[in-house]
């Protein structure tokens, strides 16, 4: 199990660099774009389109990292004067939620990445890209996020059992 939980780390510790690429990337896609328009009159139509596919990939396959690093969006008004096992039942809670909510991502984007995979549908906005790969990512992305709720809810669990945690600091 150790090593299953390990492999998840790894995997969504791998999607920062990944994602943090894709953000500079953002970034420079987004000056060239206000260069071309403003200076030039002649603003590439694939940027707009890119740019969209760009902050979806972020915000899908950042989910798990979000998750790995405690970085992600939460109200711990009451949760921070908590004891730890009551911390951990409520972690437990809210991956359960969000295991499920990922669950409904997968099949919901799995049904929109096979339409689109039949249909041979292409984005017709500049960036000519077949719409099941940019749909990929959602289901992809919720997989990432199922997972990383999965290994720290077993580890939460395994507080609750053995009042230890499963891995150490820097063990993952």
């Amino acid at each position: 199990m150790k090593g299953f939980i390990s492999l998840i780390y790894k995997i969504n510790e791998l999607f920062k660099w990944i994602i943090g690429s894709a953000i500079v990337l953002l970034g420079f896609l987004i000056f060239y774009t206000v260069i071309m328009r403003y200076i030039f009159s002649k603003p590439p139509i694939w940027s707009f389109d890119l740019s969209g596919w760009l902050t979806g990939m972020i915000v899908f396959l950042g989910g798990g990292y979000a998750l790995l690093s405690d970085s992600h969006v939460k109200v711990d008004l009451f949760y921070e004067k908590f004891p730890q096992k009551l911390k951990s039942v409520v972690d437990i809670i809210t991956y359960l939620v969000v295991i499920g909510l990922a669950a409904i991502f997968i099949w919901k984007g799995m049904d929109q990445v096979i339409a689109n995979f039949q249909s041979g549908t292409v984005a017709q906005s500049g960036f000519n890209i077949y719409m099941w790969i940019k749909w990929a990512i959602v289901p992809f992305g919720a997989l990432l996020l199922g997972l990383q709720a999965f290994v720290q809810m077993i580890e939460r669990i395994y507080f609750l059992i053995k009042n230890e945690e499963l891995l150490k600091k820097g063990e993952a």
